[in-house]
């Protein structure tokens, strides 16, 4: 049985969009580490939007390069996992907790539904869930064997 990781989208958008962004090298290790080894990504669907929402705003891509980045999204190794009550349940409470967004507790609440790590490279939310004993930030993610 393959290993589980969930990602963020501040982790996935440098495995599409590399320019200009930080932790490049780190995040290729880790896609390098998915596609090398029984590495099952998983992501809600929530991610797909929030990946758009860069692409869009935060880019200078003509409509082609959308284009192009959303096949490139589509090609990526993940799973979306639908929105479902006792996840969404779940997310409401962790973002209580942690005083975290609905949209980012979304992705700790299906990493702690799987069992698994979760990887963000998002500063901020990095330092409010490291409570969570699985919540790995992506300067320092290393071997997920």
């Amino acid at each position: 049985m393959a290993a589980k990781i969930v990602v963020d989208a501040s982790v996935l958008i440098k495995w599409i969009k590399a320019r200009d962004e930080e932790l490049v090298q780190e995040a290729r290790r880790l896609l390098s580490e998915v596609e090398r080894r029984p590495l099952e990504v998983h992501v809600p669907a929530l991610l797909l939007y929030e990946v758009g929402n860069v692409l869009l705003l935060k880019t200078r891509l003509s409509p082609s390069g959308l284009d192009d980045a959303f096949r490139h999204l589509e090609a990526l190794p993940f799973n979306v996992a639908p929105p479902a009550m006792p996840l969404l349940t779940r997310a409401a409470r962790l973002g209580r907790e942690l005083d975290l967004t609905f949209y980012d507790a979304s992705f700790l609440a299906l990493a702690v539904e799987l069992d698994c790590p979760y990887v963000t490279a998002d500063r901020r939310l990095f330092d409010r869930a490291r409570v969570l004993p699985r919540v790995r930030h992506l300067a320092r993610v290393g071997s997920l064997s």
